[in-house]
This record gives structure tokens, sequence and C-alpha cells, in this order.
């Protein structure tokens, strides 16, 4: 059954409403409906970027008032059972903004719109969606096909053809006017009321404690939860479970989650499994005064399987989705005591790094359109300006209008601040500035991350800032400038470790394994589209190698290192491998001078074959040695 679409009066509200990408029917207008909003590109069967084809005899044109048809005019086919003879389309002009999500309305005239069975597609490149209307219901209306993420360089227009499924020219098909209402990112949610003024003092308040997620087993979390609860941890704790993915043999999303080696799959279910786990386990343990905000989290690692707009867009939205319904459990489940002081927020890990603009972009588009909640980002700046370099642009492309906006509207900042030099916070100091010079008001931050306790688990060089030295850092950065001074105390920081918690009922939770690009060598397998357990100031990874080196598991990564203590800047990259055996004990080897970023190209008998695309040089795993590279 089609559902009511009610009118648009504005696009905050038009941007909270839910629109699922794979309804079977169309949403309506009621009676009333006045349409699409003004600003909304329109295309008639008049005008340029409408199309008919077919053979001539079968299209009719008709005309009228705007009472029947819109602007005066249709046309109209009759309809065949299976075989395609008539069909148009409506494109959307190259002049519309792009990448965007627009909210597709037809208008269905009056008369010579007899069948109960139009099918309309929303073609986006190689991507075909069906939406079937019955426009015998319609009598010159609306009728809206939901929103769609459309992107540059690809073919995206809207096709109705004559195959309906009925009695051969038994009925007519109208065909007049398609609008493209466009659906900004959501702005309108108020973000900073989500934020409560919980510490009065100066003093930096006490930390929690942010995880690495190697476990999705509810069991395991709530222990986690418990001793959050244990300890009085009152603030933000991030779960940060991995990479997203799309499963393409189950047709699900959710992440591939820190667990090595296996790279188990998690879709977005567990996902809420896990977090209303902790969740319980943390109201169960702690005081009826403590207050917690749960980050559930992923990143922006939009490689392999996610790399392409639709895919990032359609996982933002299925994680909103899932975000609220844990919110919604929390309502439900939690004694009314705690569920006024224990919230749920979506969560990323963004870095500019780790994917171009748009695909962070367009995650986050798909997530503001099915939010109830606001979104952390508890991420970098990779390459953000500096006091010493005020006119850098960010890595990878990004621009800091860029990076603002995946901190403003739905999202908050909550920054990695590692680098006790500094330097993390004061990239965050001139985007705070540029937010309140450019767009009239500084970045909200809902605290900050830390990594001191991974630091002392796995290493680190220079980023291993305590969380009140990060915290202090980022106040006093801020609190120098009239600009971006402070108004309310900087909430608490969050300090991420790898350490989790496991029960005898979460043994079982490591079976379900990614379905990852890769390519069998003689001595183990060559993996595309994986994340290391590295920040991306640190090292990133342009394939990977799993093997055995004797009774131990390798997993080895090929790509450039960076100097973190720059601040994530691309001058600082050099060729290197990272690594890691089944404990997650790890070493980063740099490759041989001169030599640039590294794939894997073939592994045999302890020894990997590496090449920057001008050279390639053997790694011999056994004797931690490279011999001297030669043309490929």
């Amino acid at each position: 059954m089609s559902t009511r679409f009610c009118c648009v009066v504005g696009a905050a509200i038009a941007l909270l409403i839910v629109l699922e990408l794979r309804t079977a029917h169309a949403q309506t207008c009621p009676p009333t409906c006045e349409g699409p909003e003004a600003g909304s590109i329109v295309v008639d069967e008049t005008t340029p970027h409408f199309q008919r084809f077919g053979p001539a005899g079968g299209w009719r044109n008709v005309t009228g008032t705007g009472f029947s048809y819109y602007s005066g005019s249709a046309i109209w086919t009759s309809n065949v059972f299976s075989q395609t003879e008539n069909y148009a389309t409506w494109s959307l002009p190259p002049s519309a903004t792009l990448p965007l999500t627009y909210e597709v309305f037809v208008f269905i005239p009056r008369y010579h719109a007899s069948t109960t069975a139009a099918r309309y597609e929303i073609v986006r490149g190689s991507d075909i969606q069906t939406r079937t209307v019955n426009q015998s219901r319609y009598y010159a209306e609306w009728v809206s096909l939901g929103s769609f993420y459309f992107t540059a360089g690809i073919s995206n227009y809207v096709r109705l053809g004559d195959v309906t499924g009925e009695g051969q020219y038994t009925r007519r098909i109208g065909f007049d006017a398609v609008a493209f209402a466009p659906r900004y990112p959501m702005h309108a949610l108020p973000v900073r009321a989500f934020i409560p003024a919980l510490y009065s003092s100066g003093h930096s308040p006490h930390p929690t404690t942010s995880r690495y997620v190697l476990t999705i087993a509810p069991a395991d979390h709530e222990l986690m939860g418990c001793e959050a609860g244990q300890r009085d941890e009152r603030g933000v704790v991030i779960l940060a479970f991995g990479q997203p993915w799309y499963q393409p043999e189950t047709n699900r999303y959710g992440v591939i989650y820190y667990r090595r080696p296996g790279y188990p799959f998690a879709d977005m279910a567990t996902i809420a499994g896990a977090a209303q786990g902790f969740l319980r386990g943390y109201w169960s343990c702690a005081t009826e005064d403590a207050r917690l905000d749960l980050g559930i989290g992923t990143n922006n690692y939009l490689r392999a399987a996610m790399s392409d707009t639709l895919r990032s867009y359609v996982h933002g939205r299925q994680w909103a989705e899932m975000v609220n319904q844990v919110h919604a459990w929390l309502q439900n489940a939690a004694p009314p005591t705690v569920t006024a002081r224990v919230r749920v927020f979506g969560a990323n890990d963004i870095e500019m790094s780790w994917s171009q603009a748009a695909l962070a972009q367009a995650w986050l588009e798909g997530y503001a359109s099915l939010a109830r909640r606001p979104m952390i980002n508890f991420g970098t700046c990779d390459g953000c300006p500096t006091t010493a370099s005020p006119n850098r642009s960010p890595n990878n492309g990004w621009t800091v209008e860029d990076v603002w906006h995946v901190n403003s509207g739905v999202a908050v900042a909550f920054p990695e601040i590692y680098l006790r030099s500094g330097v993390n916070a004061d990239q965050w100091y001139h985007m705070s500035r540029y937010a309140a010079l450019v767009k009239g008001q500084p970045l909200t931050f809902m605290g900050l991350l830390t990594q001191w306790q991974a630091c002392q688990e796995r290493g680190c060089n220079g980023t291993d800032n305590t969380p009140h030295q990060g915290w202090k850092q980022l106040r006093d950065a801020l609190n120098a400038d009239p600009v971006t001074t402070l108004t309310e105390p900087l909430p608490p920081p969050s300090d991420i470790t790898w350490a989790n918690r496991f029960s005898s009922a979460g043994a079982m939770a490591f079976q379900l394994q990614a379905s990852l690009p890769s390519r069998q060598t003689a001595d183990g397998v060559i993996v595309e589209g994986l994340l290391p357990p590295l920040p991306a100031a640190q090292f990133l990874a342009e394939n990977a190698w799993i093997g055995q080196l004797g009774a131990q598991t390798l997993t080895v990564y090929a790509g450039r290192a960076r100097n973190p203590l720059s601040g994530g800047l691309d001058e600082s990259e050099t060729g290197a491998i990272a690594i890691f055996d089944a404990q997650a004990n790890w070493q980063l080897v740099l490759a041989p001078a001169g030599m640039g970023t590294l794939r894997i190209v073939d592994a045999r008998a302890e020894t990997l074959w590496l090449s920057d695309g001008a050279r390639t040089a053997r790694f011999d795993l056994s004797l931690q040695r490279w011999d001297a590279p030669t043309q490929p």
C-alpha cells in the first residue's frame, strides 16, 4: 500500500521524513498538496530534457488547462503486456547541483492515465530503482517516488515505458512533468541542545574509556559497560566497530570489525545487539546519577565494496536507522531513571586520507536523511591549516569547507587530539575559527579523543597525549582567540584502548568472515580494501598479504608511512610495510630509499614482492630484510 506524504512546509521538516530506498510503492501527496516546493527542478514533456522514443504513431498529444495537465499539456500512449514499444525519459539537467539527494515527484495528469501499474525507473548510471504507481488513483496530482542520491559523471534520469503487465492496449499511460526537489543535509537538528553542561569547573574532568571493538558478543559488551559503570565514567564513550562494509551475497550492510586475523563481518542488527549489551551493563553497574553518551562508531575507510557514493549513502542511512532503533530500545527497555541520563549517538571516525570528500559526505547525507540522533565525528583534520601553515589545504583533495561540512549540522566534533606537540589542537582551532568567520558560528565540541592507553598497548610515536594533556591543549587553543573562545566548559575527554573483555558467551563470535576482494598466492592471500589498525596520520595501506610464517599467522599491509608528528601531512610520506601478528604485535618497516607507495604483487616461500609502480623489491619475512630494488 502507498503511504500518504504530507506537504513539505520547510526544508527542516522534509529532511526528517523517513524515505526508504527499497520501498515497493510510491509515497503520495494528499489532495491539498501543492506539489514540490519552490527551488525544485521541473522537467516537463515540452522541455529539452524530456525525450520520447518508439513509433511516432504510438504517441498522442493532449492539451487543456492547468486543472488537468501540468503547464496545460501532456502526452500518452497505450500499454503493452511485456515488450516495450514506447518509452520516455526525464533527465536531471547538467545545471543541477551534484552530488546531492533529490526527492523525485511525478505529475499524474487528470485524463489519459488509467494504468494501475506505471513502472517508473530512477536511473543513476548502472543503478536502477523501480517504483510502481497506480496512475488511475490520481487526478492532476504530484506523486513522490522517494529520495535518491545523484552524483556527477553518470546518467541521471527517470524512465517510464509502456509495459504494465495488463492486457495489451487496455490502458493508457500518462506522461507529464517530473520534479527533482533538493534534499540538503540535515542542519536543522539542534545539536547544541544534545550537549549538557555537565561540568562547571575549568579543570580537566575525569576521562571515559572508548574501545576498538574486537568482539560483537552482547555478553562481552555487557561486561565492558559494567566496567565503565563501576569506574563511574561519565561523558562520551565511543565503540569503534571498524570499517563500513557491504556484503553482496547477503545484501547486508555492516562493518568489518577489528578482530585479527579473520576480518569478521557484523551486520547492523549484530552491531545494535552489542551496543545494547554495553548500555545494559552500564546502567546496571553505574551509580544512579551517572551520565553516559554512547557513540556507535564506524569510519570513512570507503574502499573495495564501499567505494561508490551510492553505496556510502545507503550505508549512512542504515547506520542512522540502526542508531535510531538502539535509542528507541533504550527508551523502552531501561528503567525511567536511566533514560534521562544515558543516551545514544551515531559516530564516525572521519579522516581525510581515508576517502575523498564526496564519499564521506555521501555517507553523512545518508545518515542525515533518517537520523533522529546526532552523529559524533571522532576523526582527524589531516593536513589542515595550522598557525605555522595557515594557508594549507587538507589532505586528499579535501577543502576546509569539506571539513566544516562533516563537523556541522547533524554532526558534532569530537576530534582526535593525539599529538603531544599540540599540532592537532592547533588544526582544530583553525577549523573552528573558519567556522566562526565564514559560517557565523564556531564549531561545537562534544569533547575529544586521545589514545594514551592504545599507545601503551601497541606503541606509537609522539601521539600519546594523556586525556588531561589533550583536553588542556584543545581548551587552551580555542580560548586563546576571542573568535573561538568556549562559552561553556569543554566536555570531558575519552581515551581509546584495544582492551576488550571476553566472556565464554563470546567465544563463537568470530566465525563469520567478510567477503574481501582477494587473490590467492603460493603462500597466503593478497587482500584489497582492508583497514590496518593504525591511524591515517601514521600509515595508509594499499593492500595486504595474509599468510603463515612458521606457526605464526601474519598480516602485512603495504602502503605508505607518514611522520605522525607532522599532523598527517602528505609531504612526509614514504613507502613502507606494517607487519602484524595474531596478537596485534606490530612493526613498521620503511621501504628502500627512493621507493614510493608500495603494493604487494606476489608472495612465495616467506618472501614478498612489492612494487611502487616504477621499481620492485623483495622483502624476506624470516630475515626481516629487503633485497635491492629492481626495475619491474
